[in-house]
Protein backbone atom coordinates (compact mmCIF):
# COMPACT_ATOMS: atom_id res chain seq x y z
CA UNK A 1 0.00 0.00 0.00
CA UNK A 2 1.40 3.40 -0.51
CA UNK A 3 2.04 6.05 1.60
CA UNK A 4 1.94 9.92 1.09
CA UNK A 5 4.89 11.58 1.12
CA UNK A 6 4.65 14.92 2.92
CA UNK A 7 5.93 18.01 0.21
CA UNK A 8 5.14 21.06 1.32
CA UNK A 9 3.88 22.37 5.38
CA UNK A 10 3.12 26.25 5.81
CA UNK A 11 1.49 27.60 9.12
CA UNK A 12 1.02 31.03 9.16
CA UNK A 13 -1.14 33.65 11.30
CA UNK A 14 -3.70 35.76 9.12
CA UNK A 15 -4.14 39.47 10.37
CA UNK A 16 -6.69 41.30 8.26
CA UNK A 17 -5.45 44.14 6.67
CA UNK A 18 -8.64 46.41 7.14
CA UNK A 19 -10.35 46.23 10.35
CA UNK A 20 -13.64 46.94 8.22
CA UNK A 21 -12.76 43.38 6.66
CA UNK A 22 -15.19 40.38 7.26
CA UNK A 23 -12.09 38.10 7.84
CA UNK A 24 -14.32 34.72 7.01
CA UNK A 25 -16.11 36.42 3.69
CA UNK A 26 -12.45 37.34 2.95
CA UNK A 27 -11.07 33.76 3.16
CA UNK A 28 -13.99 32.34 1.42
CA UNK A 29 -13.24 34.59 -1.60
CA UNK A 30 -9.81 33.65 -1.06
CA UNK A 31 -10.66 29.64 -1.52
CA UNK A 32 -13.24 30.36 -4.45
CA UNK A 33 -10.40 32.27 -6.41
CA UNK A 34 -7.22 29.81 -5.46
CA UNK A 35 -10.06 26.82 -6.78
CA UNK A 36 -11.44 28.57 -9.88
CA UNK A 37 -15.10 27.99 -9.13
CA UNK A 38 -17.89 28.72 -10.61
CA UNK A 39 -21.39 30.16 -9.70
CA UNK A 40 -22.84 26.29 -9.26
CA UNK A 41 -20.08 25.70 -6.83
CA UNK A 42 -20.24 28.32 -4.95
CA UNK A 43 -18.50 27.52 -1.25
CA UNK A 44 -20.89 28.44 1.79
CA UNK A 45 -20.07 28.76 5.98
CA UNK A 46 -24.07 27.00 6.38
CA UNK A 47 -23.31 23.90 4.65
CA UNK A 48 -20.48 21.33 3.47
CA UNK A 49 -20.05 20.04 0.20
CA UNK A 50 -17.90 18.18 -2.22
CA UNK A 51 -17.15 19.09 -5.96
CA UNK A 52 -15.44 17.46 -9.23
CA UNK A 53 -13.49 20.09 -10.61
CA UNK A 54 -11.76 20.81 -13.60
CA UNK A 55 -8.45 18.28 -14.56
CA UNK A 56 -10.31 15.43 -12.64
CA UNK A 57 -9.67 17.53 -9.04
CA UNK A 58 -11.40 16.32 -6.36
CA UNK A 59 -12.77 18.99 -3.66
CA UNK A 60 -14.43 18.85 0.14
CA UNK A 61 -15.20 21.62 1.84
CA UNK A 62 -16.06 20.90 5.49
CA UNK A 63 -17.06 24.17 7.94
CA UNK A 64 -18.25 25.21 11.23
CA UNK A 65 -18.82 28.26 13.08
CA UNK A 66 -20.31 28.25 16.80
CA UNK A 67 -20.13 31.79 18.87
CA UNK A 68 -16.49 32.98 18.18
CA UNK A 69 -14.81 30.04 17.08
CA UNK A 70 -14.61 28.78 13.16
CA UNK A 71 -13.14 25.83 11.42
CA UNK A 72 -12.57 25.01 7.95
CA UNK A 73 -11.04 22.05 6.35
CA UNK A 74 -10.51 22.03 2.74
CA UNK A 75 -8.93 19.03 0.64
CA UNK A 76 -8.43 19.14 -2.87
CA UNK A 77 -7.15 15.92 -4.18
CA UNK A 78 -5.88 16.20 -8.46
CA UNK A 79 -4.02 13.90 -10.52
CA UNK A 80 -0.36 14.73 -11.49
CA UNK A 81 -0.81 16.24 -15.18
CA UNK A 82 1.90 14.32 -16.66
CA UNK A 83 2.39 11.25 -14.41
CA UNK A 84 -1.28 10.07 -14.10
CA UNK A 85 -0.32 7.49 -11.17
CA UNK A 86 0.85 9.95 -9.19
CA UNK A 87 -2.24 12.26 -6.88
CA UNK A 88 -1.38 15.27 -4.81
CA UNK A 89 -3.31 16.18 -2.04
CA UNK A 90 -3.84 19.29 -0.45
CA UNK A 91 -4.91 19.87 3.04
CA UNK A 92 -5.73 23.39 4.26
CA UNK A 93 -6.82 24.12 7.88
CA UNK A 94 -8.25 27.55 8.76
CA UNK A 95 -8.92 28.19 12.69
CA UNK A 96 -10.31 31.35 14.69
CA UNK A 97 -10.43 31.43 18.08
CA UNK A 98 -11.78 34.00 20.87
CA UNK A 99 -9.98 34.56 24.19
CA UNK A 100 -11.28 35.68 27.15
CA UNK A 101 -10.54 39.12 26.85
CA UNK A 102 -12.36 39.11 23.07
CA UNK A 103 -9.11 38.99 20.79
CA UNK A 104 -9.68 37.21 17.83
CA UNK A 105 -6.95 34.67 16.94
CA UNK A 106 -6.61 33.39 13.12
CA UNK A 107 -4.76 30.84 11.44
CA UNK A 108 -3.97 29.22 8.65
CA UNK A 109 -1.77 25.65 8.22
CA UNK A 110 -0.95 23.86 4.34
CA UNK A 111 -0.22 20.99 3.97
CA UNK A 112 0.65 19.14 0.13
CA UNK A 113 1.81 15.51 -0.12
CA UNK A 114 1.60 13.32 -3.14
CA UNK A 115 0.90 9.55 -3.25
CA UNK A 116 1.83 6.64 -5.83
CA UNK A 117 3.60 7.61 -9.16
CA UNK A 118 6.31 5.93 -10.88
CA UNK A 119 8.91 4.26 -8.46
CA UNK A 120 11.84 5.05 -10.86
CA UNK A 121 10.50 8.73 -11.55
CA UNK A 122 12.33 12.27 -10.03
CA UNK A 123 10.08 14.05 -7.23
CA UNK A 124 7.65 16.03 -9.25
CA UNK A 125 7.98 19.63 -8.59
CA UNK A 126 5.70 21.53 -5.96
CA UNK A 127 5.20 24.81 -5.44
CA UNK A 128 3.08 26.90 -2.46
CA UNK A 129 -0.33 27.01 -3.86
CA UNK A 130 -1.73 30.30 -4.76
CA UNK A 131 -4.16 30.47 -2.24
CA UNK A 132 -1.36 32.48 -0.22
CA UNK A 133 -1.38 34.69 -2.75
CA UNK A 134 -5.22 35.30 -2.76
CA UNK A 135 -4.99 35.44 1.38
CA UNK A 136 -2.36 38.35 0.83
CA UNK A 137 -5.15 40.79 -0.56
CA UNK A 138 -6.80 40.69 2.49
CA UNK A 139 -4.40 39.66 5.17
CA UNK A 140 -1.29 39.27 6.24
CA UNK A 141 1.02 36.46 6.41
CA UNK A 142 2.71 36.17 10.05
CA UNK A 143 5.37 33.46 10.84
CA UNK A 144 7.01 32.08 13.60
CA UNK A 145 9.88 34.96 12.26
CA UNK A 146 7.85 37.71 11.52
CA UNK A 147 5.28 38.78 8.52
CA UNK A 148 5.51 37.93 4.65
CA UNK A 149 6.93 40.56 2.33
CA UNK A 150 5.74 41.55 -1.61
CA UNK A 151 9.01 43.73 -1.37
CA UNK A 152 11.91 41.92 -0.05
CA UNK A 153 13.27 44.28 2.99
CA UNK A 154 16.63 46.45 1.92
CA UNK A 155 19.67 45.35 4.08
CA UNK A 156 21.75 48.44 5.08
CA UNK A 157 25.81 48.07 5.81
CA UNK A 158 25.12 49.41 9.70
CA UNK A 159 23.01 46.80 10.91
CA UNK A 160 24.37 43.50 9.13
CA UNK A 161 26.64 42.56 12.16
CA UNK A 162 22.57 42.61 14.48
CA UNK A 163 21.29 40.70 11.19
CA UNK A 164 23.61 38.06 11.19
CA UNK A 165 23.46 37.75 14.75
CA UNK A 166 19.56 38.39 15.78
CA UNK A 167 18.37 36.68 12.82
CA UNK A 168 20.68 34.48 10.85
CA UNK A 169 21.95 32.70 13.54
CA UNK A 170 18.90 32.97 15.59
CA UNK A 171 18.38 29.43 17.18
CA UNK A 172 14.70 29.92 17.62
CA UNK A 173 14.05 30.36 13.27
CA UNK A 174 12.09 28.51 11.64
CA UNK A 175 11.93 29.85 8.41
CA UNK A 176 14.65 29.95 5.50
CA UNK A 177 16.26 33.39 4.99
CA UNK A 178 16.28 34.41 1.41
CA UNK A 179 18.71 36.96 0.49
CA UNK A 180 19.63 38.60 -3.00
CA UNK A 181 22.52 40.80 -3.72
CA UNK A 182 22.97 43.43 -6.34
CA UNK A 183 25.10 42.96 -9.46
CA UNK A 184 28.46 44.76 -9.34
CA UNK A 185 27.47 46.95 -12.11
CA UNK A 186 24.08 48.33 -10.25
CA UNK A 187 20.91 46.13 -10.18
CA UNK A 188 19.37 42.46 -9.99
CA UNK A 189 19.76 39.49 -11.96
CA UNK A 190 15.67 40.17 -11.96
CA UNK A 191 13.26 41.97 -10.15
CA UNK A 192 13.50 41.45 -6.32
CA UNK A 193 9.63 41.90 -6.38
CA UNK A 194 9.77 38.74 -8.33
CA UNK A 195 12.19 36.96 -6.70
CA UNK A 196 10.25 37.63 -3.65
CA UNK A 197 6.96 36.69 -5.27
CA UNK A 198 8.16 33.16 -6.34
CA UNK A 199 10.09 31.91 -3.08
CA UNK A 200 6.44 33.72 -1.21
CA UNK A 201 6.04 31.32 1.94
CA UNK A 202 8.73 29.55 1.54
CA UNK A 203 10.93 32.23 3.52
CA UNK A 204 11.46 35.93 4.52
CA UNK A 205 13.38 37.91 1.43
CA UNK A 206 15.72 40.67 2.48
CA UNK A 207 17.82 42.52 -0.65
CA UNK A 208 21.52 43.57 -0.37
CA UNK A 209 23.48 46.24 -1.88
CA UNK A 210 27.04 44.83 -3.91
CA UNK A 211 28.80 47.80 -1.64
CA UNK A 212 27.61 45.86 1.47
CA UNK A 213 28.18 42.47 0.66
CA UNK A 214 31.78 42.96 1.49
CA UNK A 215 30.20 44.08 5.26
CA UNK A 216 28.19 41.07 5.13
CA UNK A 217 30.98 38.60 4.46
CA UNK A 218 32.60 40.10 7.46
CA UNK A 219 29.73 39.60 9.71
CA UNK A 220 29.63 35.78 8.69
CA UNK A 221 33.11 34.81 9.00
CA UNK A 222 34.36 35.06 5.07
CA UNK A 223 33.49 34.35 1.87
CA UNK A 224 32.11 30.50 1.95
CA UNK A 225 28.71 31.47 3.86
CA UNK A 226 28.76 34.60 2.28
CA UNK A 227 26.63 36.00 -0.77
CA UNK A 228 27.62 38.62 -3.44
CA UNK A 229 28.00 39.42 -7.46
CA UNK A 230 24.42 39.05 -7.93
CA UNK A 231 24.02 35.58 -6.53
CA UNK A 232 21.29 34.72 -4.10
CA UNK A 233 21.62 32.35 -0.70
CA UNK A 234 18.92 30.55 1.39
CA UNK A 235 20.23 30.37 5.46
CA UNK A 236 18.25 28.10 6.61
CA UNK A 237 17.17 27.32 10.11
CA UNK A 238 19.94 26.44 12.22
CA UNK A 239 22.76 28.34 10.72
CA UNK A 240 25.77 29.29 12.58
CA UNK A 241 29.11 30.97 11.67
CA UNK A 242 30.67 27.41 12.03
CA UNK A 243 27.95 25.91 9.72
CA UNK A 244 28.78 23.94 6.63
CA UNK A 245 28.05 26.73 4.03
CA UNK A 246 27.08 23.90 1.47
CA UNK A 247 24.13 23.01 3.96
CA UNK A 248 22.78 26.77 2.69
CA UNK A 249 22.23 26.55 -0.65
CA UNK A 250 23.78 29.30 -3.04
CA UNK A 251 22.59 29.81 -6.05
CA UNK A 252 25.24 31.86 -8.45
CA UNK A 253 24.23 35.09 -10.53
CA UNK A 254 24.45 32.72 -13.88
CA UNK A 255 22.29 30.51 -12.54
CA UNK A 256 19.34 32.61 -10.93
CA UNK A 257 18.77 33.69 -14.36
CA UNK A 258 17.39 30.05 -15.16
CA UNK A 259 13.74 29.37 -13.73
CA UNK A 260 14.70 25.49 -13.52
CA UNK A 261 17.65 26.60 -11.43
CA UNK A 262 14.85 28.90 -9.28
CA UNK A 263 12.59 25.98 -9.05
CA UNK A 264 15.54 23.59 -7.64
CA UNK A 265 15.72 26.37 -4.76
CA UNK A 266 11.88 26.18 -4.22
CA UNK A 267 12.17 22.39 -3.73
CA UNK A 268 14.79 22.96 -1.41
CA UNK A 269 12.97 25.18 0.59
CA UNK A 270 10.02 22.69 0.60
CA UNK A 271 12.36 20.12 2.00
CA UNK A 272 13.04 22.08 4.64
CA UNK A 273 9.18 23.26 5.53
CA UNK A 274 8.58 19.90 6.08
CA UNK A 275 11.16 19.07 8.18
CA UNK A 276 10.21 21.51 10.93
CA UNK A 277 7.05 19.99 12.75
CA UNK A 278 4.20 21.73 13.71
CA UNK A 279 0.88 20.74 14.32
CA UNK A 280 -2.74 21.56 14.63
CA UNK A 281 -3.81 23.23 17.60
CA UNK A 282 -5.52 21.79 20.17
CA UNK A 283 -8.94 23.20 19.84
CA UNK A 284 -8.95 22.21 16.21
CA UNK A 285 -10.01 18.35 17.20
CA UNK A 286 -12.75 19.68 19.82
CA UNK A 287 -13.91 21.41 17.02
CA UNK A 288 -14.11 18.88 14.51
CA UNK A 289 -15.71 16.57 17.10
CA UNK A 290 -18.57 19.61 17.81
CA UNK A 291 -18.77 19.97 13.96
CA UNK A 292 -19.40 16.13 13.21
CA UNK A 293 -21.89 16.33 16.11
CA UNK A 294 -23.54 19.55 14.37
CA UNK A 295 -23.59 17.45 11.36
CA UNK A 296 -25.27 14.74 12.78
CA UNK A 297 -28.11 16.90 14.69
CA UNK A 298 -29.39 18.11 11.13
CA UNK A 299 -32.86 16.58 10.22
CA UNK A 300 -32.39 14.16 7.32
CA UNK A 301 -35.35 12.33 5.35
CA UNK A 302 -36.03 10.35 8.34
CA UNK A 303 -38.67 12.96 8.53
CA UNK A 304 -39.96 12.66 4.96
CA UNK A 305 -40.04 8.64 5.84
CA UNK A 306 -41.93 9.08 8.86
CA UNK A 307 -44.62 11.74 7.30
CA UNK A 308 -45.56 9.16 4.69
CA UNK A 309 -45.94 5.86 6.88
CA UNK A 310 -48.23 7.96 8.92
CA UNK A 311 -50.13 9.49 6.13
CA UNK A 312 -49.57 12.60 6.53
CA UNK A 313 -49.62 15.06 3.20
CA UNK A 314 -46.29 17.24 2.93
CA UNK A 315 -45.97 20.00 0.14
CA UNK A 316 -43.57 20.02 -2.42
CA UNK A 317 -41.10 23.13 -0.80
CA UNK A 318 -41.03 20.42 2.31
CA UNK A 319 -40.00 17.14 0.41
CA UNK A 320 -37.49 19.64 -1.83
CA UNK A 321 -36.18 20.75 1.58
CA UNK A 322 -36.16 17.70 3.61
CA UNK A 323 -34.31 15.95 0.24
CA UNK A 324 -31.48 18.62 0.24
CA UNK A 325 -30.84 17.94 4.00
CA UNK A 326 -30.55 14.27 3.28
CA UNK A 327 -28.20 15.18 0.41
CA UNK A 328 -26.00 17.47 3.32
CA UNK A 329 -26.42 14.51 5.80
CA UNK A 330 -25.28 12.08 3.47
CA UNK A 331 -22.12 14.93 2.03
CA UNK A 332 -21.48 15.15 6.02
CA UNK A 333 -20.91 11.66 6.87
CA UNK A 334 -18.96 10.90 3.90
CA UNK A 335 -16.93 14.44 4.70
CA UNK A 336 -16.37 12.73 8.30
CA UNK A 337 -15.87 9.38 6.80
CA UNK A 338 -12.59 10.93 4.75
CA UNK A 339 -12.01 12.70 7.86
CA UNK A 340 -11.38 9.90 9.93
CA UNK A 341 -9.16 8.44 6.73
CA UNK A 342 -7.13 11.43 6.95
CA UNK A 343 -6.10 10.90 10.45
CA UNK A 344 -5.09 7.31 9.86
CA UNK A 345 -3.02 8.34 6.62
CA UNK A 346 -1.36 11.16 8.85
CA UNK A 347 -0.81 8.80 12.17
CA UNK A 348 1.25 6.26 9.11
CA UNK A 349 3.40 9.43 7.59
CA UNK A 350 3.71 10.04 11.01
CA UNK A 351 5.04 6.54 11.49
CA UNK A 352 7.21 6.37 8.26
CA UNK A 353 8.83 9.45 9.52
CA UNK A 354 9.85 8.08 12.51
CA UNK A 355 11.48 4.78 10.52
CA UNK A 356 12.61 6.79 8.62
CA UNK A 357 14.71 9.45 11.02
CA UNK A 358 15.98 5.62 12.85
CA UNK A 359 17.47 4.88 9.77
CA UNK A 360 18.77 8.29 8.69
CA UNK A 361 20.40 8.24 12.65
CA UNK A 362 21.37 4.69 12.62
CA UNK A 363 23.30 5.08 8.84
CA UNK A 364 25.06 8.83 10.29
CA UNK A 365 26.24 6.49 13.45
CA UNK A 366 27.71 3.68 10.94
CA UNK A 367 29.32 6.66 9.01
CA UNK A 368 31.23 8.19 12.20
CA UNK A 369 32.31 4.27 13.31
CA UNK A 370 33.72 3.73 9.68
CA UNK A 371 35.00 7.12 9.96
CA UNK A 372 32.82 7.97 6.44
CA UNK A 373 31.86 11.75 6.17
CA UNK A 374 27.85 11.75 5.51
CA UNK A 375 27.19 13.28 1.69
CA UNK A 376 25.71 16.87 1.34
CA UNK A 377 22.41 16.74 -0.16
CA UNK A 378 22.51 15.78 -4.24
CA UNK A 379 20.83 19.19 -4.72
CA UNK A 380 23.87 20.86 -3.67
CA UNK A 381 25.51 19.35 -6.63
CA UNK A 382 26.77 21.69 -9.67
CA UNK A 383 25.24 20.60 -13.08
CA UNK A 384 28.19 21.40 -15.01
CA UNK A 385 32.12 22.36 -14.97
CA UNK A 386 31.54 25.59 -15.67
CA UNK A 387 29.20 26.00 -12.11
CA UNK A 388 31.64 24.40 -10.09
CA UNK A 389 33.91 27.22 -11.69
CA UNK A 390 31.57 30.18 -10.92
CA UNK A 391 31.14 28.00 -7.28
CA UNK A 392 35.05 28.33 -6.74
CA UNK A 393 34.37 32.08 -7.82
CA UNK A 394 32.58 33.00 -5.41
CA UNK A 395 33.76 30.75 -2.68
CA UNK A 396 37.33 30.98 -2.69
CA UNK A 397 38.36 34.47 -4.65
CA UNK A 398 40.46 34.99 -1.69
CA UNK A 399 42.51 31.70 -2.80
CA UNK A 400 41.85 31.42 -6.12
CA UNK A 401 42.73 33.75 -9.40
CA UNK A 402 40.76 32.15 -12.03
CA UNK A 403 41.82 33.29 -15.50
CA UNK A 404 39.28 34.15 -18.70
CA UNK A 405 40.76 30.68 -19.86
CA UNK A 406 39.50 28.72 -17.19
CA UNK A 407 36.09 29.91 -17.97
CA UNK A 408 35.75 29.31 -21.25
CA UNK A 409 37.76 25.82 -21.01
CA UNK A 410 35.48 24.60 -18.24
CA UNK A 411 32.16 25.80 -20.53
CA UNK A 412 33.55 23.48 -23.53
CA UNK A 413 34.41 20.73 -21.17
CA UNK A 414 32.61 16.77 -21.41
CA UNK A 415 34.03 15.32 -18.32
CA UNK A 416 31.17 13.93 -16.76
CA UNK A 417 31.19 14.50 -13.18
CA UNK A 418 30.45 18.09 -12.22
CA UNK A 419 31.09 17.47 -8.91
CA UNK A 420 34.01 15.77 -8.49
CA UNK A 421 35.82 19.22 -10.46
CA UNK A 422 33.74 21.17 -7.54
CA UNK A 423 36.00 18.89 -4.96
CA UNK A 424 38.93 18.84 -6.78
CA UNK A 425 38.26 23.04 -6.85
CA UNK A 426 37.17 23.10 -3.40
CA UNK A 427 40.42 21.36 -2.02
CA UNK A 428 42.51 23.64 -4.53
CA UNK A 429 41.02 26.82 -2.56
CA UNK A 430 41.54 25.34 0.79
CA UNK A 431 45.00 24.46 -0.28
CA UNK A 432 45.39 27.82 -1.26
CA UNK A 433 43.71 29.26 2.20
CA UNK A 434 46.20 27.08 4.60
CA UNK A 435 48.96 28.34 2.11
CA UNK A 436 47.78 31.87 2.69
CA UNK A 437 48.05 31.46 6.32
CA UNK A 438 51.47 29.73 6.54
CA UNK A 439 49.66 26.79 7.62
CA UNK A 440 50.41 24.24 5.06
CA UNK A 441 53.55 22.62 6.25
CA UNK A 442 53.95 20.00 4.02
CA UNK A 443 54.81 19.40 0.43
CA UNK A 444 51.92 20.20 -2.07
CA UNK A 445 52.30 16.71 -3.47
CA UNK A 446 51.94 15.04 0.00
CA UNK A 447 48.70 17.48 0.51
CA UNK A 448 46.65 16.79 -2.27
CA UNK A 449 47.22 13.13 -1.80
CA UNK A 450 45.62 13.47 1.87
CA UNK A 451 42.73 14.93 -0.12
CA UNK A 452 42.43 11.98 -2.63
CA UNK A 453 43.22 14.66 -5.47
CA UNK A 454 45.66 13.06 -8.42
CA UNK A 455 48.59 16.14 -8.67
CA UNK A 456 51.05 16.68 -11.09
CA UNK A 457 53.87 19.03 -10.30
CA UNK A 458 55.23 21.22 -13.27
CA UNK A 459 58.82 20.97 -14.24
CA UNK A 460 61.67 22.06 -11.75
CA UNK A 461 63.61 23.78 -14.20
CA UNK A 462 62.40 27.38 -13.97
CA UNK A 463 64.06 27.66 -17.35
CA UNK A 464 62.04 25.11 -18.83
CA UNK A 465 59.29 26.25 -20.72
CA UNK A 466 55.96 24.05 -20.92
CA UNK A 467 53.37 24.74 -23.51
CA UNK A 468 50.63 25.73 -20.60
CA UNK A 469 50.46 29.14 -21.44
CA UNK A 470 47.64 31.07 -20.68
CA UNK A 471 46.79 34.92 -21.17
CA UNK A 472 46.50 37.40 -18.32
CA UNK A 473 45.11 41.01 -19.87
CA UNK A 474 48.66 42.16 -21.58
CA UNK A 475 50.70 39.27 -20.10
CA UNK A 476 50.78 35.69 -19.80
CA UNK A 477 51.17 33.10 -17.03
CA UNK A 478 52.40 30.35 -17.28
CA UNK A 479 50.17 27.34 -15.02
CA UNK A 480 52.35 24.03 -15.03
CA UNK A 481 50.87 21.98 -12.33
CA UNK A 482 48.14 19.95 -12.73
CA UNK A 483 45.10 18.50 -11.04
CA UNK A 484 43.93 15.38 -12.90
CA UNK A 485 40.73 12.80 -12.61
CA UNK A 486 40.68 10.31 -15.87
CA UNK A 487 42.62 9.32 -18.95
CA UNK A 488 40.40 9.79 -21.69
CA UNK A 489 41.66 13.36 -22.94
CA UNK A 490 38.57 14.67 -24.64
CA UNK A 491 36.53 13.35 -21.60
CA UNK A 492 39.21 13.48 -18.24
CA UNK A 493 39.42 16.21 -15.96
CA UNK A 494 42.87 18.78 -15.88
CA UNK A 495 43.23 21.48 -13.83
CA UNK A 496 46.06 23.60 -14.70
CA UNK A 497 47.55 26.15 -12.05
CA UNK A 498 50.25 28.08 -10.48
CA UNK A 499 51.47 29.52 -7.42
CA UNK A 500 50.31 33.26 -6.70
CA UNK A 501 52.53 35.62 -4.90
CA UNK A 502 50.33 35.76 -1.64
CA UNK A 503 50.40 32.06 -1.38
CA UNK A 504 47.31 31.22 -3.50
CA UNK A 505 47.09 29.77 -6.78
CA UNK A 506 45.99 31.06 -10.11
CA UNK A 507 44.48 28.89 -12.71
CA UNK A 508 44.33 28.80 -16.28
CA UNK A 509 42.32 25.80 -17.59
CA UNK A 510 39.80 23.67 -16.19
CA UNK A 511 38.80 20.84 -19.06
CA UNK A 512 39.79 18.22 -21.37
CA UNK A 513 43.77 17.24 -21.45
CA UNK A 514 46.09 19.93 -23.42
CA UNK A 515 47.67 18.11 -26.22
CA UNK A 516 51.14 18.42 -25.93
CA UNK A 517 53.03 17.95 -29.44
CA UNK A 518 56.50 16.41 -29.27
CA UNK A 519 58.89 17.99 -31.29
CA UNK A 520 60.29 16.46 -34.24
CA UNK A 521 63.07 14.45 -33.86
CA UNK A 522 66.55 15.37 -35.11
CA UNK A 523 67.21 14.49 -38.90
CA UNK A 524 70.40 12.77 -38.41
CA UNK A 525 72.93 13.84 -41.07
CA UNK A 526 74.59 12.31 -43.80
CA UNK A 527 77.73 10.15 -43.65
CA UNK A 528 80.43 11.92 -45.20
Amino acid sequence: MTTVQPRLALHFDLTPRSAATDADSAFLAACVAWLGLDQGQQLSWETPSNHTLDGGRILRWAPYREGGTALADIVVHAPDPLDRSLQWSTHVTYVVTTNTSGSVHRQVNIRVGTEGGLSNGAPPPVRPPRLLSELDTQFTLVSNDGPLQRIPTQLEAGTLDAFVRFVLCDPARTMPVLLLTELPDGGYVLPPEQFAAEMFGLGLCFMLRHSDTFALSDAVGGHARSVFLGSARAYLPGFTLESDPFQHPLVLARALALPGERRRLVQRLAEVSVQRPFSDPAIVDTLRDQRASSYGKRPDATEALAAAESGVEMDKGQLISLVRQYEDAVRAAEGELSRTRERLVEAREQLEAERASARALRTTLAAHKERQPISKPASDAPQSVLEAVERAQALYSDALRLLPSAFSSSRESSFPDPDTAWSYLKALGEVGRRRQDRALGRPLGEVFTDLGVDFSPGPSDGSRKTPYIFRDGEREIECADQLRKGANPLTCLRIYFTSSEDGGFVIGHVGRQIEVVAPPAPVAAPPE
